[in-house]
């Protein structure tokens, strides 16, 4: 195989996972490609020396272990991404977790109705009101890491609006109903309009504030607007504007607290009132 051969997705996708291996692991060999993608030891062969000539500076062979290992002159030459079966990565576990046929089906029933704009009936468990029949126009899922819920316009409430998904039973399609222009995904501005969190060391809450430099030093996250609320309070960002929460578990403030005001969802950020 030459360097300028063209490969096939599958052969890009093999070559890409030598690279993650010596990267993360340090070395790869034969029967790594062997137990990952159930080939032939002499096509194992051929995929490690399709990489060497790509990247020759990026591994030398260690003839006594029989495996390549990475070069100190080593060079990524694919984009990174991160084998989590390879990285002693720990996660602690999700009290929901969408894997039961129950759930999957429910998931598929609203995906549907978001891939062809349709309107659903559904039974929803609120903390606040109890539980009750809504109708709604689905707009997307989203994931703040804890749990999944529903984005979508709720005709009880008359606006868009976050649904928990195991909160959510008896999902049906409404037949044969017209969605109103009010009532369309496209029109949630809260969802399509992506905004940028402009975060900053809290050094008051550091254990060792000498070890960061907070001159200029802004770590910048970019999401839509309807997530920024999950964010700032799933990493416990000091959202209020005189910065006064103190704990270490507020290891950053909202520097842009100004710029994002009119994001729907900022009452669940810690330190914000709706006098900021």
């Amino acid at each position: 195989m030459s360097k300028n051969e063209e490969r096939t997705v599958a052969q890009i996708e093999r070559l890409r996972f030598i690279e993650l291996l010596l990267y993360f692991n340090g070395s790869v060999n034969r029967d790594d490609l062997i137990n990952r993608f159930g080939i032939s030891k002499a096509s194992a062969s051929n995929l490690l020396s399709a990489y060497s000539q790509l990247a020759p500076n990026n591994l030398t062979y260690n003839v006594h272990l029989k495996r390549y290992e990475i070069d100190k002159e080593f060079r990524a030459i694919f984009d990174g991404r991160i084998p989590t079966d390879r990285v002693p990565v720990y996660t602690i576990p999700k009290l929901f977790d969408a894997t039961d046929s129950e759930t999957v089906e429910k998931i598929a029933r609203i995906s549907r109705a978001i891939q062809t704009t349709s309107s659903l009936s559904i039974e929803y468990s609120s903390a606040s009101s109890g539980q009750s029949k809504r109708e709604v126009v689905p707009v997307a899922f989203g994931d703040n890491l804890l749990r999944w819920h529903l984005r979508a316009f709720d005709r009880k409430r008359q606006q868009y609006a976050d649904f928990v998904l195991h909160r959510i039973r008896n999902v049906k399609e409404i037949s044969e109903d017209l969605i109103q222009p009010h009532e369309h995904p496209n029109g949630d501005k809260q969802w399509h309009t992506f905004i940028n969190l402009k975060l900053q060391f809290h050094t008051v809450n550091l254990e060792d504030a000498t070890s960061f430099s907070t001159d200029g030093d802004t770590l910048t996250v970019t999401l839509r607007a309807a997530m920024a609320g999950y964010f700032l309070q799933l990493w416990n960002v000091d959202c209020s504007t005189d910065r006064r929460l103190t704990g270490k578990q507020f290891q950053y403030f909202l520097a842009n607290l100004s710029e994002i005001s009119k994001v729907s969802n900022l009452t669940l950020a810690p330190g914000y009132t709706t006098n900021n």
